[in-house]
């Protein structure tokens, strides 16, 4: 199934920006800010095709047809410049060349538009050279800049452009992509809660991946509800093997989150999808078995674990200690 489109994950920025556009009011930059999956670059590529759209539909929407459309459908067009990381970062030779093509006059128009994507790597000196460049914005020439972090970003490069916080997708929506896509009920119904982004959410599918550390989830917490000290061993033989990178450490803390937020609704019949559905017995029995202040303070203690590993403590520490207090 093809991806959502951008009027699909955000219409009421699209028929904004429709409507910005039409009145001649575009601003020279703008930080389009979000999580993954939210539509961010497909909001870039669809202001640039309606800039330099040549048949523009009576509601103001870019044909997608028309020889201009198409360029920049295919990354062709040469008033469109696409800046993005090679490797881990965007480096001061790709804002030095984004400068000499933007210096040029426009190869086919009036006007010129860049895009840089995964803004948050840019390096410090690439940081400081663009910043230098936004202060003096040339005429027609429209900068769209894409992060999933813009607190990673200069204060200053945040000054110059308009920050648009794009906001988040519906779950069911979401859900409804995965399924389509040919992800299990159950599975998308987990997945929604750590990711909108198709793509990613079958890089966590990928391999088992998800459906391993699941069920090592679920033995563990079992353990925790016996109060049972194998709990730590678990931790150590059969959890972190599978957490190779802080990015999968940090799902894994999130996934541990999201079993006590099941706690919590399988407890108060809150009504809500559960995020681990296989488990549904193990976790009304767990619920049952539970006093109000212990299942308020257990889902604490995990929020609180998220929040540790932020602080760069290393992911064994953050479990074993979680698991100390669970038990205790």
């Amino acid at each position: 199934m093809a991806s959502l489109t951008i009027e699909q994950l955000q219409p009421k920025l699209v028929a904004q920006f429709a409507q910005i556009i039409a009145r001649g009011q575009m601003a020279h930059g703008y930080l389009l800010a979000g999580a993954q999956g939210l539509g961010k670059t497909q909001l870039a590529q669809w202001l640039a095709l309606r800039l330099f759209c040549q048949q523009v539909t009576p509601d103001g929407q870019p044909c997608r047809t028309c020889p201009e459309c198409q360029r920049i459908l295919t990354h062709n067009h040469p008033d469109v410049i696409e800046i993005k990381p090679e490797g881990k970062s965007i480096k001061i030779a790709d804002i030095r060349y984004l400068k000499q093509e933007v210096a040029k006059s426009g190869m086919e128009s009036s006007q010129r538009l860049f895009i840089i994507e995964a803004a948050e790597t840019l390096t410090a000196s690439a940081a400081n050279s663009l910043l230098k460049f936004l202060e003096e914005p040339a005429q027609n020439v429209y900068a769209i800049l894409c992060t999933s972090n813009k607190n990673q970003m200069l204060p200053t490069i945040l000054s110059r452009l308009q920050v648009i916080d794009l906001a988040a997708l519906v779950p069911q929506m979401v859900q409804q992509q995965f399924e389509a896509a040919g992800i299990l009920p159950q599975q998308a119904q987990l997945l929604v809660h750590l990711t909108s982004d198709l793509t990613e959410a079958q890089t966590l599918l990928a391999d088992d991946w998800l459906l391993q550390v699941s069920a090592k989830l679920a033995a563990w917490a079992q353990k925790i509800e016996q109060r049972d000290l194998e709990a730590f061993v678990q931790i150590q033989t059969q959890i972190l093997p599978l957490l190779v990178d802080r990015q999968q450490q940090k799902t894994f803390l999130t996934l541990v989150g999201l079993w006590y937020q099941d706690l919590l609704n399988y407890r108060y019949e809150l009504g809500v999808t559960p995020c681990f559905g296989a488990y549904e017995s193990q976790l009304n029995q767990a619920s049952a078995a539970l006093t109000t202040t212990q299942l308020v303070a257990q889902t604490e203690y995990a929020l609180q674990a998220q929040r540790i590993f932020e602080q760069n403590i290393s992911c064994q520490n953050v479990l074993e200690s979680l698991t100390l207090k669970l038990i205790a």
